[in-house]
C-alpha cells in the first residue's frame, strides 16, 4: 500500500486500563512508598497494526468487549493510546455515542455551533450548514429549547444530522443506524450511503453481517483487543459467525486457525490467488449459458467460501439442489419450483430441533430465510442417537438473473433458549438464467405497466 494513499495508520497501538478490586486498593497503590501494584492491567487493545487507504470502507466486527469502540475512539482522537503511534490524515467525524459532545444546558441551535467549533469550523462555515442540519433533523421549534428537554430520540437525531452534514474526509460509524422511526432510519442510511458512493474513507462497526457485507470493501475481526482476522469482507464475517456460534473449546481451535491465516496473509477458506468476492468460477463454455437454456448442473460451479459450524455429533450429507423431478441442478430458470434436500445422521441425543434455510447474494447479504416449524418452535419428534432425517425445502425461483448462495442450519431446543447444532454457510451456489437489461434488483415481482394518455 503506497504511503501517499494511507489516511489512517496505527503502529503497535495498545490501550491499557488499570483495574482495581476496590477503592481502597486504588488508594493503597497511590500512597505506597515502594510503588507496590494493587491493580490488574486490562488490554482493551493489544499491539494493533492497521492501515486504511483513502476511499476504503473498512468493516470492523467482534463480540462486545473486543475493543471495537476503543479502536474507533483512538482513531477519532477522543482518547489517547497507552503506547504506539496513530497517524490520521483528513477531517474525521465520529458517529459513536450520539449527542456525547452536546452541552445539556445549551439549546439545540447553540449546540450545533458549539459542536462544530470543536471540530474546527468557523461560525460563518457553520451558519452555511445550519439549514441542511435543521431540515435533516426534523425537530422543528425544539431547536430553540435546551438539549436537556429533548427525548433521547430527538437528541440522537440532531447529533446525527450535525455529523453527517459536515462532509468529512473520514467517517467513523459505530452501530448507530437505529436512529428515529422507520422513515428517519432509511433517510439516515441513505445519507451514509452517499458517503460510500462519494469515495469517502469509512470505518464501519456493526453487528449486522448483511450491512457489513453490503457496504464494506474489506473487514477485520477483533477479539480481546487483537486483530484475529482480516481480508475479504464476506470471508471475515462468515468466519466471525462461525466463531460466534461455536462453543468455548472450538473457539480456541478457531483462534489458532485464524492465527495461521494471519501469519501467511491468508484467510481461512480463502485461496491465495483469490482476487474477487465471488467464490465461484465459470469456465468459458459455462459462460455461454443464456435465458433460452433449461435448468442444468455445472460440475465446476461450486462455492469456494463454504464455512461449517458444528456443535453436535451429527453428519449432514447428500446436500443437493434439484428440480421437482429429482434432477440435480445449479442453473435455474425463473418462476419454476425447486427442492433443496440433505440428510442428517445423529450420533448423540439432540431432542427437539428445528431447521432453517437462507438465501444470500454474492456479497453475503440476506435476501430470504425461513425457519421450520418456526422461531423457538420445534418438530414434535424427539431425536436420539442413531436416528436420521431427510430434509426437503421447496421454493419458487423468483430471483432476478445472477448468482446466489444457500445457507442451512439446525437448532436444538433448551428449556428457555436454543443452541445451534449445525450451520452451513454457502453450502450451495446457483445461477439464475436471464439477461433482462431493462430490469434490476433481487426479485422478479412480475411488474406490469399501463399508461393512459389524453391529448388536448
Amino acid at each position: 500500500m503506497a504511503e501517499e494513499e494511507i489516511v489512517i495508520e496505527l503502529k503497535n497501538v495498545s490501550k491499557v486500563y488499570r483495574l482495581f478490586g476496590n477503592k481502597a486498593d486504588r488508594m493503597k497503590e497511590a500512597l505506597h512508598p515502594f510503588k507496590k501494584k494493587y491493580h490488574k492491567e486490562f488490554y482493551a487493545l493489544n499491539d494493533i497494526n492497521l492501515q486504511v487507504k483513502k476511499g476504503e470502507v473498512l468493516g470492523i466486527v467482534g463480540m462486545n468487549g473486543s475493543g471495537k469502540s476503543t479502536l474507533l475512539k483512538i482513531i477519532a482522537g477522543i482518547i489517547q493510546p497507552t503506547s504506539g503511534s496513530v497517524k490520521v490524515k483528513g477531517n474525521v467525524v465520529p458517529l459513536l455515542e450520539l449527542g456525547a459532545g452536546f452541552n445539556p444546558e445549551f439549546t439545540g441551535l447553540e449546540n450545533i455551533y458549539f459542536y462544530n467549533s470543536i471540530l474546527g469550523f468557523s461560525r460563518k462555515e457553520t451558519e452555511a450548514l445550519v439549514p441542511k442540519i435543521l431540515e435533516f433533523a426534523e425537530i422543528g421549534e425544539f431547536i430553540h429549547q435546551p438539549i436537556k428537554t429533548y427525548s433521547s430520540g430527538m437528541r440522537a437525531r440532531l447529533s446525527f444530522a450535525v455529523s453527517v452534514n459536515i462532509n468529512p474526509d473520514i467517517l467513523i460509524i459505530d452501530e448507530i443506524l437505529s436512529v428515529g422511526d422507520d422513515l428517519f432510519r432509511r433517510k439516515s442510511f441513505a445519507r451514509i450511503e452517499e458517503f460510500f458512493k462519494a469515495g469517502k474513507t469509512v470505518l464501519f462497526v456493526s453487528h449486522s453481517e448483511g450491512n457489513v457485507n453490503q457496504l464494506c470493501s474489506r473487514a477485520i475481526m477483533l477479539h480481546q483487543g487483537k486483530v484475529v482476522l482480516r481480508g475479504m469482507t464476506k470471508i471475515v464475517t462468515m468466519n466471525y459467525a462461525r466463531f460466534l456460534f461455536s462453543n468455548v473449546e472450538k473457539r480456541k481451535l478457531l483462534l489458532e486457525d485464524f492465527a495461521k491465516g494471519l501469519k501467511h496473509d491468508q484467510m481461512p477458506h480463502e485461496k491465495p490467488s483469490s482476487k474477487t468476492e465471488t467464490p465461484t468460477t465459470l469456465n468459458e463454455s459455462e459462460k455461454s449459458i443464456n435465458s433460452k437454456d433449461k435448468p442444468c448442473f455445472l460440475p465446476n460451479f461450486i462455492p469456494k467460501s463454504t464455512v461449517i459450524t458444528q456443535n453436535a455429533r451429527l453428519k449432514v450429507s447428500n446436500i443437493s439442489l434439484q428440480t421437482l423431478a429429482g434432477q440435480p441442478v445449479n442453473v435455474l430458470c425463473q418462476h419454476e419450483d425447486y427442492i433443496v434436500t440433505f440428510k442428517v445422521d445423529f450420533f448423540e441425543e439432540t431432542g427437539f430441533i428445528n431447521f432453517g434455510i437462507g438465501f444470500k447474494t454474492e456479497r453475503g447479504v440476506d435476501i430470504a430465510w425461513k425457519l421450520f416449524p418456526g422461531k423457538m418452535k420445534y418438530l414434535s419428534e424427539f431425536f436420539h442417537s442413531g436416528d436420521s432425517a431427510i430434509v426437503k425445502w421447496q421454493f419458487s425461483c423468483l430471483f432476478m438473473p445472477g448468482t446466489y448462495f444457500i445457507n442451512m442450519g439446525i437448532r436444538k431446543s433448551l428449556p428457555d433458549d436454543q443452541v445451534l447444532l449445525f450451520k452451513g454457510a454457502d453450502l450451495i451456489a446457483f445461477r439464475v438464467l436471464g439477461n433482462n437489461k431493462d430490469m434490476g434488483g433481487v426479485f422478479d415481482t412480475n411488474l406490469s405497466f399501463d399508461v393512459q394518455i389524453r391529448s388536448c
